[in-house]
Parts: structure tokens; C-alpha cells; sequence
């Protein structure tokens, strides 16, 4: 159902005001979300989202409204779906995605729409699904075209070099980290693009590229990359900060640095017991793992002794 169906239905009047409530509302949980995990966010993200912003679709508005409203409950079920992802959920988080697509098809928000594909695309990479991956990012890129902004091109191309760098396809992951790179350089202060595009930065593209140095194991530029991006990313986005200190941790285990690397994750740990995240979690296993063949060492034996006091690794 588009905004014009639901023009004469309800009573609730939803007018611009209203709109800028629930964009308010997305920044407060996404915020959480990035400081605390969506385990913070989630449940009362998903009830203020069948409590006021669904009634509010059945409510009266012309067709402007319409649009914007459309368009702000999909940003509101692509987070709850977000959210979910990052606590695990993942079948609840693509019913949520899905939702969040039909939304900005009825808000008639392309950028939006392929702004969600990409998420699915994230997903994907995590489930450790690569093909899917560099699937949902082409179809994303194909949904927005050449005219999008060069910030919206610069996070697609991103997302498709992470499929590839998961599958181990080197060459396709460079040309794609290329692209992004030449997207994210060609963009100007005072350039008009989508509010929810503002995360893409070179902090975060740094972050791309080490994630994708760390799949294809290459382990210098991997160290580079997270060095930089850590340097480049402010404290707010402790999740952010975490992941990529768990690369940069994982890239000194692979140059042969067993006590940095121990020391680079140990820091990390202490951010995941500040939150509730599933997924930040699931980084430190995956580190905890790669440290098997070192376990002989002062340093792995450090770092299992707090991760399993962390209730990490089990007891």
C-alpha cells in the first residue's frame, strides 16, 4: 500500500512534525545502537515501531506526507532489522529488511531502497555468503544508477569488494575498493546526499579495505588500513572501533606479532563487555580461534584468561 491508499484512512492526522519525531527517534537508537550494541536498541526500537510509527501509516496525510512518512518507518524497520542482525536474530532481521524495502518502494526512495539491499548485502558477508553478498551489492548499484551521490556509489561499491574479498577473488576486490575509493574522493563539502549516508567516511572506508585485506589475507595493508581507520573514527562508534581493532588484532597474529596482537584484542575485549552485541562477540571468537596454534605463549594465555573471565570462551 502507497501513500495514496492510505490518505482517507484512520483518524490520526501524521503531518511533518510527526515526520521529524520519528527521524529524532532513529537517530537516538542508532546512536545507542553504535556506542552500546543493538541488544540496547532493540526491543524498545520495536516497540515504538508498533506502538507510534505503524499507527501513524493507517493514519491521514496528503501525498508528500505520505512519501517522507514511508520513508522514515523504513529507516526505522531497516535499524530494528539491523539491530537484530547484530544480536543474531537473522531471520527476524530479513523479515525486518524486507519491510524496510516494500517502505522505501511506497516512499518511492530508490537510494534508500538499494541503501537497504546493502545492509542485506553486510548480512550476508557476516553469514559468510559471498556470492549473495557481491549479488545484493551489483543489484543495489544497478537500483540508484550513475546519478546517485558519489557518498551512496562510494558505500555500494564498498559492500560488493567485501563479497568478493570474502570468496578470495583478490583482482574483483580491488577493482571494486578502487571504485569506492575514487567515489569517496570525488565527493565535496556542501555535496547534497541521504542523511543515513553521513556514516560513510574515510574512517569507514579504511575499514572496508582492512576487512577486505583481512579476508584475502594479506596482512600489511590489513594493519595499515585498521591503524588508519582506528585513527580517523571518533569514540562514539565504540562497535565500529571494536571490529576494527579486532582486524588489526588478527593482521598482527598474521605478521607474526603474537604479544600486539594479544594486546590489540585484549582492548577490544573490554569494549564488548560494555555491550550487547552478538556479533561483537562472534569478532573475538573468531580471534580467539586464529590464536590456537600460539597457545603456548605468555601473551594467548593472557588473552584466554580474560576472555574466558569475559564468559567468551566458555569456562
Amino acid at each position: 500500500t502507497g501513500p495514496e491508499s492510505a490518505v482517507m484512512r484512520g483518524l490520526q492526522r501524521v503531518g511533518r512534525g510527526d515526520i521529524a519525531a520519528l527521524r529524532a527517534v532513529g537517530d537516538l537508537f542508532r546512536a545507542i545502537d553504535n556506542a552500546y550494541g543493538g541488544g540496547h536498541a532493540r526491543q524498545p526500537l520495536v516497540r515504538y515501531l508498533e506502538s507510534e510509527a505503524e499507527p501513524m501509516l493507517r493514519g491521514r496525510y496528503g501525498e508528500a506526507v505520505g512519501r517522507s512518512l514511508f520513508g522514515a518507518v523504513a529507516d526505522l524497520t531497516r535499524l530494528a532489522g539491523w539491530c537484530s542482525y547484530d544480536m543474531g536474530a537473522h531471520g527476524l532481521a530479513q523479515r525486518y529488511f524486507v519491510q524496510a524495502l516494500r517502505l522505501s518502494q511506497a516512499a518511492n526512495d530508490r537510494q534508500y531502497g538499494a541503501y537497504v539491499l546493502v545492509t542485506m548485502s553486510r548480512q550476508a558477508v557476516y553469514l559468510g555468503h559471498g556470492r549473495e553478498a557481491v549479488q545484493l551489492g551489483r543489484v543495489a548499484q544497478q537500483g540508484v544508477g550513475a546519478t546517485a551521490p558519489v557518498l551512496v556509489q562510494s558505500l555500494m561499491h564498498a559492500a560488493e569488494a567485501r563479497g568478493h574479498a570474502l570468496l578470495g577473488d583478490a583482482r574483483s576486490a580491488a577493482a571494486s575498493l578502487v571504485r569506492a575509493e575514487r567515489a569517496l574522493q570525488a565527493a565535496r563539502p556542501g555535496d547534497e546526499f541521504p542523511g543515513w549516508a553521513r556514516f560513510f567516511d574515510e574512517a569507514q572506508l579504511a575499514d572496508e579495505f582492512a576487512h577486505c585485506y583481512r579476508d584475502l589475507q594479506q596482512w600489511r595493508p590489513a594493519l595499515q588500513y585498521a591503524e588508519r581507520s582506528l585513527r580517523l573514527r571518533p569514540q562514539a562508534n565504540a562497535r565500529a572501533r571494536l571490529f576494527t581493532r579486532t582486524v588489526l588484532a588478527t593482521a598482527r597474529l598474521g605478521v607474526g606479532d603474537v604479544e600486539e596482537a594479544c594486546n590489540t584484542a585484549v582492548e577490544a575485549l573490554r569494549a564488548a563487555s560494555e555491550m550487547r552485541s552478538v556479533r561483537a562477540a562472534e569478532y573475538l571468537r573468531d580471534f580467539a580461534r586464529r590464536l590456537a596454534p600460539y597457545r603456548g605463549t605468555p601473551a594467548a594465555r593472557a588473552f584466554d584468561d580474560q576472555a574466558r573471565a569475559a564468559g567468551l570462551l566458555g569456562a
